[in-house]
């Protein structure tokens, strides 16, 4: 497989003819017709599902549990619906009087994985293993952790996210996450894009 990064504003035109909505990720399939898939938690299924059925290789990120895999979606739909909105709503705001108020819908968001992992026991989201519903949060969790330090000053507090934060420490020791991590320089260089413009948006401002 190739892989092309995709930056900017607006998507170039070359992206727009595979993805109309110009959003990544996105993978084209070139035995299957190029169809192409887009959205990060189908992308992420597509890809266990091709793993197991097409290359053959067995792996435990999605779980064979009917209930754990409707879990694993909940926990996925929350960080894309709710908690992506709330971090980058609070990351733009340019008002500091309304920061606490932003951060609160932050944890607000946060709290479903604190009571998951407290649910599940962990160390993961659904338990003993390491599975899509970690694959999909971590990288959001990362960037979040990486740009509200540094643009906000803010970090999760301990005292109200322990068992998220030790799910975090542990997540970012696995060898996956690290060759497949984005650098901090990497992360803030993208995002400095966004906080230094006017960039409009969806979140909960309705910018």
């Amino acid at each position: 497989y190739d892989i092309t990064e995709v930056s900017g504003r607006p998507a170039p035109d070359w992206y727009l003819k595979i993805n109309p909505r110009g959003k990544v990720p996105a993978i084209r399939i070139p035995t299957c017709d190029y169809e192409v898939i887009y959205e990060s938690a189908i992308c992420n299924e597509f890809l266990c599902d091709y793993t197991s059925s097409v290359l053959k290789k067995d792996h435990q990120l999605m779980p064979p549990d009917s209930i754990l895999r409707a879990r694993a979606r909940l926990l996925n739909d929350n960080c894309d619906s709710v908690l992506g909105k709330a971090q980058f709503t609070f990351l733009m705001n340019k008002d500091a009087e309304k920061d606490a108020e932003l951060a609160a819908e932050v944890e607000k968001a946060l709290v479903v994985y604190e009571e998951a992992l407290t649910r599940s026991a962990g160390p993961f989201l659904l338990g003993t293993e390491f599975t899509i519903a970690d694959l999909h949060v971590l990288p959001f969790i990362q960037r979040l952790v990486i740009t509200l330090q540094h643009w906000k000053n803010y970090e999760i507090p301990k005292g109200k996210f322990p068992k998220f934060l030790a799910w975090f420490d542990t997540c970012i020791e696995r060898d996956s996450v690290k060759q497949s991590s984005m650098s901090k320089e990497k992360t803030l260089e993208v995002y400095k894009m966004f906080v230094e413009s006017d960039y409009a948006f969806g979140g909960l401002n309705k910018n």
